[in-house]
């Protein structure tokens, strides 16, 4: 065999071994980097997703926390990452508020990162106190015309997903409410429950748990669908105010340019996940609701949810926590 053949042949078994191993996603360990400490909604779901993820593909998916700038260290890391398929963002409702909040960040968390999928949501819950004297959204919001800027909401901090519920209900209700943010949910709904503050929109998952002691009552569901966690909640819609829509929802991006081979793949492995009742009943636990958005939908719900957020956030004059 001449010199040229043998080039020749490891030339095609060179090419042929490439070829596969760009075939074979993952053929190492995968990083799906949540932008909050442990222990969070946000964090507990992407946990649920990578076990699931290791599960379907037989290899390893690791959460990596990296907290910090209201979400935008772990997207900078992750839109700034090899565009490969290794390095993934839990992403959430945050990457669609930072845009406005932080205007001068060196990415943009919206157009340097690629959905894979939306996979669930968890639509807030109004959540008041006990001691103002109203039962339902209606009464509500004609008590808070008839004390305007009495009420107050709280929120985990300026910018938060709390307090753009607040801004959001302000807005479409007619109604004036103070804001009174506070370093997390944790303290703001401590003063909730002790009657400090009126008023806490928020995931399901942090006011449930509450709604049996007396102190604070649920009055709607900012969603169009009642929540199966909370069956007795009437949505928004059916307490009269279809345009309050606020859930913060989970899923799984890349940065911008991963092949499309490999987002189809990552789409594909949740929605085989997302047919198993295994997973939907830990979703479920974790105050997430299951949900099927396909990447392009959902490229294309977080480019207009980034619009939404932006007006509102110039409307009402927001500014970030320094």
């Amino acid at each position: 065999m001449n010199k040229y053949i043998q080039t020749l042949i490891l030339g095609l078994f060179l090419f042929t071994n490439s070829a596969l191993a760009q075939s074979e996603y993952p053929s190492r360990p995968v990083t799906i980097v949540v932008p909050y400490a442990p222990g969070g909604t946000t964090d507990i779901v992407a946990r649920i997703l990578a076990q699931a993820l290791n599960n379907v593909t037989g290899k390893s998916f690791v959460v990596d926390n990296k907290g910090g700038a209201s979400g935008t260290i772990a997207m900078g890391f992750v839109a700034n990452a090899q565009p490969d398929g290794y390095t993934l963002l839990s992403n959430e409702m945050t990457q669609t508020i930072v845009p406005a909040l932080f205007p001068k960040l060196t990415f943009s968390p919206i157009r340097d990162l690629t959905s894979a999928g939306i996979f669930a949501e968890a639509p807030y819950v109004l959540a008041i106190s006990s001691k103002l004297p109203v039962n339902n959204l209606r009464e509500f919001i004609a008590y808070a015309k008839a004390n305007p800027g009495k009420v107050n909401f709280a929120s985990g901090g300026s910018g938060s997903g709390p307090h753009m519920a607040g801004e959001l209900l302000k807005s479409v209700a007619g109604i004036e409410m103070t804001h009174v943010p506070y370093k997390g949910s944790g303290p703001a709904l401590q003063d909730l429950l002790s009657g400090q503050v009126e008023v806490l929109i928020t995931a399901a998952p942090t006011v449930a748990q509450h709604l049996g002691s007396g102190r604070i009552k649920a009055l709607a569901v900012a969603s169009n669908k009642r929540l199966s966690s909370l069956p007795n909640i009437p949505t928004s819609t059916e307490a009269g105010l279809a345009a309050f829509i606020v859930a913060n929802w989970f899923g799984l991006a890349a940065p911008r340019g991963t092949p499309s081979k490999i987002i189809d793949q990552l789409n594909k492995d949740l929605i085989k996940e997302l047919g198993k009742q295994d997973f939907k009943e830990k979703l479920i636990a974790a105050g997430a609701e299951p949900i099927n958005i396909s990447p392009v939908e959902a490229n294309k719900f977080i480019t207009s949810e980034g619009v939404r957020w932006d007006e509102l956030i110039k409307k009402a004059g927001i500014k970030a926590d320094n």
